[in-house]
């Protein structure tokens, strides 16, 4: 029997989605058997059991972010809504995160007590599931990963047991621990992790805030803009460059017109970002953008510009790929592609986005060679990220969403595939019917199986 201290709602069958369980994405998302909201350890050991018991599959729930996760009538949708503590420990540089706290958490008390954590790129994010498949941040080019950064990890097994793991945990616990870092999805119930913290100050910044340098581009000046942003990789490991695809808002004088938009920041002192980013600070540049501007950035606001991208509801999937290098002729083309994607599903044409982002390697890849830093990141070396996101509002678009996101991920694949690299994409960013192949190598999967046969063997997490 479930605690009394649980919430526990069981749809009847007529209500609407949302009014029961709320998703980034509604796709795959039918009413679950049942939302649970724990407050308590035992209440999710409870959970664990009386699933395993009645052939349910649990799925724990944060931001809600994990799109490609399917809910139905045998999933209990676990919100962990009331695990969401954030202790920071300054002696110890380190900070304890509920399993269902979300980025911002995390970010605004970090900061308050002067310091930071890797976390994701938007501050709806869980926590927990953004760690499993990595935790690629902010500063990634200077630190590598936030699995790289792990003291701890509490966790419910399928078991409905509850322990605690470390980097200095032994046999099937330590295979465990370093499968729930970049491959832990579906394996167990995070209830709390204790990361590494850095101090704002050794950062260097001007004023404790974020050199920012943002220039928004008419889609005619595509070519330009590609050109600008391939100039900028690699980075240095403290810049961060972002190149999106995306229409402009109702209520301004475009609206629903393409727009190209350059985002950089320099975790660092302003006159190395002036470096970093000088082919944007150009009068070329100037002259060609709509808008063009340098700000500092509050630290705690940094994904501030991200929270439209975050909104729960309507169709969306992540078509996604990490690469090696980019070139401006396959970030054209895949501009065009999606310029008359969305001229021809108005469904899709306002929101729809895609996000090309590149980071330094050199940390991850130092990080990865470090004694005893097992790990199921398997792409380390690429420094070249590209995510396309179809966001419609009727489901009969799917198809026409899939055939072209799929193109322009193969587009921008080409210059990797000519050097012989294989096609690869983040663990975070799946989809539905993912080829997992795609996301780990054959020994890391084989690997991560035979974990999840050790401390899951009957299926209680639903896992990809």
């Amino acid at each position: 029997a479930l605690s009394p201290t649980c919430t526990v709602t069981i749809p009847k069958g007529d209500e609407d989605l949302h009014s029961v369980i709320s998703r980034w994405s509604d796709l795959g998302v039918k009413l679950p058997f049942a939302v649970v909201v724990p407050s308590t350890e035992e209440d999710i050991m409870a959970v664990v059991n009386f699933a395993s018991q009645n052939s349910l599959h649990v799925v724990p729930g944060g931001g809600g972010h994990g799109n490609f996760v399917p809910i139905d009538d045998k999933t209990i949708y676990l919100d962990m809504k009331k695990f969401n503590s954030v202790t920071v420990n300054k002696e110890e540089s380190s900070v304890a995160i509920g399993g269902g706290a979300v980025v911002g958490d995390v970010l605004r008390a970090c900061v308050a007590e002067g310091c930071y954590a890797l976390t994701g790129n938007s501050d709806a994010v869980g926590i927990a599931g953004y760690f499993l498949g990595g935790g690629n941040s902010f500063v990634t080019g200077v630190h590598g990963l936030a699995i790289d950064h792990v003291l701890s990890i509490r966790v419910v097994t399928a078991s409905g047991s509850a322990i605690t793991l470390t980097p200095s945990s032994t046999g099937a616990e330590a295979s465990l621990f370093a499968a729930l870092r970049g491959a832990g999805h579906g394996l167990t119930t995070i209830l709390s992790l204790t990361l590494r913290t850095f101090p704002i100050a050794s950062l260097a910044l001007p004023s404790n805030k974020i050199w920012n340098r943002k220039l928004i581009l008419p889609g005619s000046a595509i070519a330009l803009a590609a050109s600008l942003y391939t100039s900028l990789i690699p980075p240095p490991p403290p810049f961060l460059p972002v190149l999106i695809f995306g229409r402009a808002p109702p209520g301004t004088p475009a609206a629903g017109a393409p727009v190209i938009i350059i985002s950089a920041n320099y975790y660092g002192p302003a006159a190395s970002a002036e470096l970093a980013a000088a082919p944007l600070l150009t009068a070329e540049a100037e002259a060609a953008a709509i808008v063009a501007e340098t700000t500092l950035l509050d630290f705690a606001d940094m994904n501030k510009s991200s929270a439209p991208m975050s909104s729960h509801g309507g169709f969306k999937e992540t078509y996604n790929t990490m690469l090696h290098a980019v070139t401006p002729a396959s970030i054209v083309s895949a501009f065009s592609q999606y310029v008359a994607f969305g001229d021809a599903n108005p469904d899709a044409k306002a929101r729809s986005y895609a996000v090309l982002g590149s980071w330094s390697t050199g940390a991850q890849l130092a990080n990865a060679a470090l004694p005893g830093n097992k790990t199921y990141f398997a792409h380390r070396d690429r420094g070249v990220f590209f995510q396309m996101t179809p966001w419609y509002t009727d489901v009969v678009t799917r198809p026409a969403t899939e055939e072209f996101a799929r193109g322009v991920v193969r587009t921008l694949r080409e210059a990797d595939e000519e050097k012989g690299f294989k096609g690869v994409i983040f663990a975070n960013n799946m989809i539905f019917g993912q080829e997992m192949g795609e996301v780990y190598t054959k020994e890391g999967l084989e690997e991560v199986r035979a974990v999840k046969r050790e401390w899951d063997p009957k299926g209680v997490f639903w896992s990809p």
